[in-house]
């Protein structure tokens, strides 16, 4: 399972998002790996988001990542409207490969 978590401020804009798992979604016949469209959906969006916000806001950010996890956060919570404008935009996204591999993917706003 994929998990996207997020976390919002008080004015509701998101700052900072967690994605962590791996779908382990098989498609029928596939015999091998490296089918998996689940966590390719999910990586395109998400890093298509992340390289628009290093590219137009390179220095609000901070970007982690590991095996099975990537950590973005915008640094002191200082959103802008470029900002908002991606991560919302990623949202709608990953809220659309949701409703299709509910079984693989959940969001989650703490």
């Amino acid at each position: 399972m994929i998990t996207i978590t997020l976390v919002r401020d008080d004015n509701r804009e998101i700052i900072e998002f967690w994605v962590t798992g791996h779908a382990n979604y098989k498609s029928k016949g596939a015999v091998s790996t490296g089918n998996d469209i689940v966590c390719a959906a999910v990586s395109a969006v998400v890093q298509t988001a992340v390289e628009g916000m290093k590219r137009y806001l390179p220095d609000e950010i901070c970007v982690k990542k590991g095996k099975g996890m990537l950590h973005v956060e915008i640094i002191n919570g200082k959103t802008s409207k470029e900002s908002s404008v991606i991560l919302e935009t990623m949202l709608l996204g990953l809220k659309r490969v949701e409703e299709n591999y509910s079984e693989y993917v959940r969001i989650t706003v703490p």
